[in-house]
Parts: structure tokens; C-alpha cells; sequence
């Protein structure tokens, strides 16, 4: 029987989850405000809501961080 298939390693692999949900719903919601900000910046064209390109951009950039959990998939 091999030392997998034991359970011995099966607490090391649950422990080694490196998702966090407060981590990805910051992003979801820097995503959500970021989308929202740029869509009425196209309806208004007020250069205000240009800036709300940041917080679309860094949440997707914080998708793609290992505070997400990329390496889980």
C-alpha cells in the first residue's frame, strides 16, 4: 500500500490550502466597482469615473495572486 493511499499525507494536503475568501471576495468587489465605474464613465464620458479603471485593474490583478489559490487548480 503506498504511503498516499494510507491517509497519512491527507492532513498535509488539506492544511496547504492557500485560498482566502476575505482575499477573493476584496478582488470580486474591486472588480464589481471597477466594472461598474467604467461602464458609467461610457455613458457619461466624465473623466472622473476614468479612474475607476484602477480598481477593475488591481482586482483583476489580485485574481491572479496566490491569495486566490492559482496553484489549488
Amino acid at each position: 500500500m503506498s504511503e498516499y493511499a494510507s491517509g497519512e499525507h491527507s492532513a498535509n494536503a488539506t492544511s496547504s490550502n492557500g485560498v482566502s475568501l476575505p482575499f477573493l471576495v476584496l478582488s470580486a468587489l474591486l472588480i464589481g466597482l471597477g466594472l461598474f465605474g467604467t461602464a458609467y464613465w461610457l455613458v457619461t464620458f466624465n473623466w472622473l469615473y476614468f479612474a475607476s479603471l484602477l480598481p477593475l485593474v488591481l482586482g483583476a490583478y489580485m485574481l491572479f495572486t496566490r491569495g486566490t489559490g492559482p496553484d489549488q487548480a
